[in-house]
């Protein structure tokens, strides 16, 4: 299983009709409204990378979505 942060920059004012349109894509575990360069990041759990891209190109057809960067997690650490 593979496990990513997917990073959003938006335009202004479409947060909240992507939020609605993200909650809407299989495989979206988390959406979190975020403060610094990019504005929501969306954690995804997927099986393989063929589908991390395919949720991928998804947001980045959502009305508003300006920019995405996808961080693959390697390792996480429970504390």
């Amino acid at each position: 299983m593979i496990n990513a942060y997917i990073l959003i920059m938006m335009k202004p004012g479409n947060t909240d009709k992507a939020i609605t349109a993200m909650r809407k894509i299989g495989n979206v575990e988390k959406i979190s409204v975020v403060a610094g360069e990019y504005d929501i990041v969306v954690r995804v759990h997927v099986k393989r990378l063929e589908n991390l891209l395919k949720v991928t190109e998804k947001i980045q057809m959502i009305n508003g979505v300006k920019k995405t960067t996808t961080q693959v997690i390697e390792k996480e650490l429970a504390l």
